[in-house]
């Protein structure tokens, strides 16, 4: 990626993709540059588009939990409303498919 665009205060769209590709792969090739995605005076709505990505997204859900790059509890703490949506998807069972519904090859 195309760092120096992390550092541009209008590019909230691309420290958002960046960030994000950072926590999936969780590992940080420039760290300065990890931080600075949350540093740039907006830090706290990229934190709340990435955990409602999060909802949408099973990978990235996984990825938040496991991460160590980030604290989500502490980003739950910030942002109550998406507390509820992270605990109840974490201690319902998977869903199963119903009988018969096997595809065939």
């Amino acid at each position: 990626m195309y760092l120096p665009k992390v550092f541009d205060p209008a590019a909230r769209a691309y420290r958002l993709r960046y960030a994000i590709a950072n926590i999936l792969r969780d590992r940080v090739v420039n760290e300065g540059a990890f931080r600075n995605c949350f540093e740039m005076g907006d830090g706290d709505e990229v934190i709340r588009t990435i955990l409602r990505r999060g909802l949408k997204n099973p990978k990235l859900r996984a990825a938040l939990r496991r991460s160590h790059l980030i604290n989500l509890t502490d980003w739950l703490i910030l942002f109550p409303e998406f507390s509820e949506a992270y605990y109840v998807s974490e201690t319902q069972p998977p869903a199963t498919k119903a009988p018969g519904s096997r595809r065939q090859t």
